[in-house]
C-alpha cells in the first residue's frame, strides 16, 4: 500500500532533482508493480430514471510496468471474450494528458465511491475537521 509519506519522499526526491520528471515517470515510481485504477472522465454506464441520472465511471485496471516520458504502461486487466473471466497481459499505453485520477487497488476505496455530492462535505466537515478539534 501506498503511503502518505513514500509519496512525500517521491515528491521531495523530484523536487531535489530539478523537477525533470514527468507525471506519468513520477505515477511509475509511486506505483511500480501496484495495481491501479486509472479514470480517464469517461463513463461506461449512464442510469437514468424519471428525475435522476446517474454516471458510473469508466477505468482502466492493471499493474504499473514503467513510464516514458508522458506514457505510462500499465499491464492492463481485461475480460476475456471467450471465457468471460478477467485476466492480465495486456499491455496499455496511457498519456498522462488524459488521466482524471488514480487510485491504487488496495481494498480502502474505488474511485466510484469517491465521487461525493457536495452536500456531503457537511458530513466531512463534521468527521475529520470538528472531531480534531475536540
Amino acid at each position: 500500500m501506498v503511503t502518505i509519506e513514500s509519496v512525500l519522499q517521491n515528491v521531495q526526491e523530484s523536487n531535489d532533482g530539478g523537477r525533470t520528471r514527468t507525471f506519468a515517470e513520477f505515477i511509475a515510481s509511486v506505483f511500480k508493480d501496484r495495481f491501479v485504477e486509472i479514470y480517464l472522465g469517461d463513463s461506461y454506464e449512464e442510469v437514468s430514471t424519471e428525475q435522476i441520472s446517474t454516471a458510473y465511471p469508466a477505468v482502466f485496471c492493471g499493474k504499473v510496468v514503467a513510464a516514458y516520458r508522458e506514457c505510462l504502461v500499465l499491464n492492463s486487466v481485461f475480460v476475456n471474450p471467450s471465457s468471460k473471466k478477467l485476466e492480465l497481459g495486456n499491455l496499455m499505453f496511457i498519456s498522462e494528458r488524459a488521466i482524471r485520477a488514480l487510485n491504487e487497488i488496495d481494498g480502502k476505496g474505488i474511485i466510484e465511491d469517491m465521487f461525493l455530492r457536495s452536500k456531503e462535505s457537511l458530513e466531512i466537515k463534521e468527521h475529520f475537521v470538528d472531531s480534531k478539534k475536540q
